[in-house]
């Protein structure tokens, strides 16, 4: 049997990850973002499954933005 987690099994290259998050408006309810690399483009999906997908500039664009977020 293979020593390599179902994560590294399902994706080896590491070209998605899960981000952890809470519902603004409902402090208990806890999900995650689910972070994917598709070629050249980025893909958020969202809960409960709304997903957006950022061409290079649009996904450089989002990650200024959240690196000036209060909560950062």
């Amino acid at each position: 049997m293979s020593e390599l987690s179902e994560t590294d099994r399902l994706d080896p290259e590491r070209l998605s990850w899960s981000v952890p998050c809470l519902d603004s408006e409902d402090d208990d309810a806890a999900g995650e973002v689910k972070v994917l690399v598709l070629g050249d483009r980025v893909a958020l999906v969202l809960p409960p499954g709304e997903t957006l997908v950022f061409t290079p500039d649009e996904a450089g664009e989002f990650a200024r933005l959240l690196n000036t977020s209060p909560g950062r």
